[in-house]
């Protein structure tokens, strides 16, 4: 696949380019034109996300989770009981919902804080109020849309292709699980966006460190290893301290003895040689690249990606071994001999500090509401429990309060675990992971068959979160392909693409008696697009990447990429109906449950 899929020249060779050009190739020019696209795209997906978004006027599915809560951290800095018909009482406007005290929850609470800021935000606007459907929606349709524009600058940066770029934001877009997940009051989509930030950071700080890795290499500026050259300087002048004497070779030269060199000596020799060939140009290397902070910055969506759902641990993880991955290939790219010591000394092990280190602290510092309040669940435990006093009560004051609050923060974190270790209550729209790439039990949202503004004698307004067939059922393909070139050249890309689908999605195959949905499948969407728009770029090609091939083949590439948006288009527009609560006749409803698991969940097989 060509770094850039509308290239219409001919790639210079490799000799003729410079180390810079063919580790980092040019960015799409003119540079404003890649966001002007984004945003368009960007906003198209807004205001699909945003119109009609107060609809339903009511609290439905998890949002009775999920807006109370971020209403109680709101008014308390912490999640908060709330009265039994606090739902009925948000959909008539009145917002004294809350009773009792903390409430005992079992996500981080970063998403809900920006649920919270979102209405908060709503309210200020001329045409908005607080604790309403719109309020509580509107992070989720902010974020819903941002992450759209992240995906098309991250693949214009991977693909150097505008239109690739483009085809991608457009594609997440249109998928109904990412729409429907951007219009209701849930933390997935926020989950989904800092896991996207994290991804396109480190891709940002791949393209900036091979970059200064080039450059400082070109200018010359690789160095020797200054301690090794030190030792075996030390080592050569200590094994010649301890050889025989000068007068004691010549007393042995006077007597017709052959003077054979010692032991010593040969180590000496040896150590004087290691030495010398440490200080050589062939030995020296760039090392040190800097501070990375695209990687820091990695670090932070990373950490409030993890809290925001646990379930983000898994890609901290994956991206920390492909970023020091990409370090390694980066040295072996360059010429660098001996890659080992160096990667590991001045990439991975500062890579673990900067991503793992940084979202620890973030993380934390998600948790500042409970921490910093008295009356959160639990928050209380460590002061009450006579067995963590014995280990903290010689603490001065200001150190004790501080020690029994992270101890309740870890009491806290051991129930949450608890609780999803040992959830495995049975849901008609339960699902398995094997089930979520074909779209097999969807989740019904919502539905109300008792309208009758639809021209028809039976109507339906129905929220099914699903995914665009269309796009779920080709990435399979898709990753098989990319599966494939991987496996052939060792592309970046699709081994990026592959790996952000592994980690949303295998680990979930470890824990086959949990309770699992099909919307825990969002956060690797945006790898699954990205796999898609990497075959349509392998299709499309450019005339410069396979010398020798017919111009046909481009031409039967192009028809094929406007097959596959032309259905993706027509597949999202037929769903929009049952995605969007818009009102229809019955049977058009029906005829949109294409599988009885549609309708009935895992009872309708």
């Amino acid at each position: 696949m060509s770094t850039t899929a509308l290239q219409d020249k001919v790639s210079p060779s490799p000799e003729s380019q410079s180390l810079r050009e063919r580790l980092v190739p040019a960015l799409p020019s003119p540079a404003w034109l890649g966001w002007v696209v984004a945003l368009v795209v960007a906003a198209f997906a807004g205001a699909l996300r945003f119109i009609r978004l107060g609809e339903p006027a009511q609290i439905y599915f998890d949002e009775t989770y999920y807006a109370k809560d971020a209403y109680g951290l709101r008014e308390y800095g912490y999640e908060h009981e709330t009265v039994e018909n606090a739902d009925e009482l948000l959909r008539n406007g009145v917002s004294h919902i809350f009773a009792g005290g903390g409430d005992f929850v079992v996500h981080p609470p970063f998403g809900k804080w920006l649920i919270a800021l979102g209405d908060t935000v709503w309210g200020l606007l001329p045409v908005g109020a607080t604790f309403t459907p719109t309020g509580w929606r509107f992070a989720a349709a902010v974020f819903g849309t941002l992450s759209v524009l992240l995906l098309v600058r991250i693949t214009q940066r991977m693909t150097r292709s505008i239109v690739l770029g483009a085809s991608a934001g457009l594609i997440m877009a249109l998928d109904g699980l990412h729409f429907t997940l951007s219009r209701i009051a849930m933390v997935d989509i926020f989950l989904t966006f800092w896991i996207l930030a994290g991804f396109g950071c480190l891709v940002i700080d791949r393209d900036r460190t091979r970059a200064r890795l080039a450059e400082a290499t070109e200018a010359g500026r690789a160095t020797v290893n200054a301690f090794t050259a030190w030792w075996w300087t030390v080592v050569a002048d200590a094994a010649r301290a301890l050889a025989p004497s000068q007068t004691a070779a010549e007393s042995d030269e006077q007597t017709g003895k052959h003077a054979q060199p010692g032991l010593r000596e040969r180590w000496a020799a040896a150590a004087a040689a290691r030495a010398e060939q440490a200080r050589s140009p062939e030995e020296a290397a760039v090392r040190w690249l800097g501070v990375r902070w695209w990687r820091i910055a990695a670090g932070v969506c990373l950490g409030l990606a993890c809290g925001t759902k646990w379930t983000a641990l898994f890609y901290l993880a994956a991206f920390g071994l492909l970023t020091v991955a990409w370090d390694y290939g980066a040295r072996r790219s360059v010429g660098q001999r001996r890659v080992w010591g160096r990667w590991l000394g001045y990439d991975a092990i500062p890579a673990f500090f900067q991503m793992v280190g940084t979202a620890f602290v973030v993380y934390l510092a998600t948790w500042s509401g409970w921490l910093a309040t008295s009356g959160g669940w639990g928050r209380q435990w460590a002061d009450l429990t006579p067995e963590v006093q014995s280990y903290t009560g010689f603490l001065p004051g200001p150190l004790r309060e501080a020690a029994n609050a992270l101890i309740s923060l870890g009491h806290y974190h051991w129930r949450m675990w608890s609780f999803h270790k040992d959830l495995g209550e049975p849901h008609d729209f339960a699902s398995q992971p094997w089930d979520w790439i074909i779209m097999r039990v969807p989740v019904a949202f919502y539905y109300d068959g008792e309208g009758t503004d639809c021209g028809a004698t039976a109507c339906s307004d129905a929220i099914l979160s699903i995914g665009t067939p269309a796009i779920w059922w080709l990435s399979i393909l898709a990753c098989g392909v990319m599966l494939g070139w991987w496996v052939t050249y060792r592309d970046w890309r699709a081994g990026a693409a592959l790996l952000g689908v592994a980690a949303g999605w295998l680990p979930w195959f470890a824990f086959p008696q949990r309770t699992m949905f099909l919307f825990y499948a969002l956060p690797f969407l945006p790898f699954l697009v990205l796999a898609i728009v990497l075959m349509l770029g392998l299709m499309l090609g450019s005339p410069g990447d396979r010398p020798g091939t017919s111009p046909w083949s481009r031409v039967v590439g192009s028809v094929i990429y406007g097959v596959v948006m032309l259905l993706i288009i027509a597949n999202f527009t037929y769903l929009y109906p049952v995605l969007s609560a818009e009102t229809i006749p019955y049977t058009e409803w029906a005829d949109r449950m294409w599988f009885p698991t549609w309708i009935y969940g895992s009872g309708g097989n």
